[in-house]
């Protein structure tokens, strides 16, 4: 049976990782007399104070892949290896870690397909900024009614968003920017009632934009960007209802129609105006969408 130490060793690989252990401040050697749980990026439970939970390396200069070994430490709740060096793909054993809590693997060179993931603890996915391809798992948002983040975005991903991320009930952010998403919008986010920050801009959505998003009473949708996609018909004015909202990017697209005027207010896309004296005259409609034949300074809007 491998100890904690040896386990978590299997992060180390090659001459690269040795040089990377050998700057860690404490342990990461199967020879070190230190206990894991005081090794640089370990945290152990702070109740027996043994048991290995936590792995934030992030922002280390690791370099490897993410060794299937980490199974064998299955009261692990965080798993962070962002802004690193790490290749290949994301390990059936590691998804499918029983207590896992966060994973956040975002910035690396991680290939291969977005996994299923096991815990119904989780609360935070990061897999933002690596080379997945592939679709979604259809059951992604399936058992997952605790996660709060789910980021993918700057992938190379494709497919339909699978309906199951309407299970995701306690969601605050969806991030699925710059991918090669395609279809129509799913139907049903507009009952996360949790939901502040949704980002889908940048990939190949057709369709009109569902009137059901904005609908929900008491929204806490902050900020919605869909910029840059295919979509069509003409802009909900349910977006009205939502008093939070300060976000609403829709250029980019093939809409029709004209702003709904209720959705014209100071407060959306604020930044529109910045550097623009108040006393000039403002329609804040353009901050939404500009009129036909005319186009924003910075291109965005």
């Amino acid at each position: 049976m491998m100890s904690q130490e040896e386990i978590l060793v299997s992060l180390v690989q090659g001459r690269d990782g040795k040089a990377w252990a050998e700057r860690q401040q404490t342990g990461w050697s199967v020879y070190s007399k230190e206990p894991a749980c005081t090794w640089t990026g370990i945290q152990c439970d702070s109740m027996d104070r043994t048991t290995v939970v936590s792995i934030d390396l992030s922002g280390t200069k690791l370099e490897g892949t993410i060794p299937p070994e980490l199974e064998k430490l299955p009261n692990l709740r965080v798993l962070a290896l962002g802004s690193n060096e790490i290749r290949g793909n994301i390990p059936s054993q590691v998804a499918n870690m029983p207590n896992l809590e966060k994973f956040n693997v975002s910035d690396n060179f991680i290939t291969g397909t977005v996994p299923s993931f096991a815990s119904r603890l989780l609360n935070t996915v990061d897999l933002s900024k690596n080379r997945l391809a592939g679709p979604l798992p259809e059951d992604f948002g399936t058992n997952h009614d605790r996660i709060m983040l789910y980021d993918v975005m700057k992938n190379i991903l494709t497919g339909t968003v699978p309906g199951s991320v309407r299970d995701m009930e306690a969601l605050e952010t969806l991030s699925l920017s710059d991918n090669h998403f395609s279809g129509l919008l799913p139907t049903g986010l507009g009952m996360l009632q949790n939901l502040k920050y949704l980002y889908l801009d940048d990939n190949y959505f057709v369709g009109t934009i569902p009137a059901d998003l904005a609908r929900v009473q008491g929204s806490l949708l902050e900020e919605v960007w869909l910029q840059d996609n295919r979509l069509s018909g003409t802009v909900p004015v349910a977006f009205a209802d939502s008093s939070n909202l300060l976000d609403l990017y829709l250029d980019g697209n093939k809409l029709t129609g004209k702003v709904p005027r209720d959705l014209c207010r100071s407060e959306i896309n604020s930044d529109f105006f910045w550097g623009i004296p108040e006393d000039e005259g403002r329609d804040y409609c353009d901050s939404i969408a500009c009129p036909v034949n005319t186009a924003a300074f910075e291109g965005v809007f």
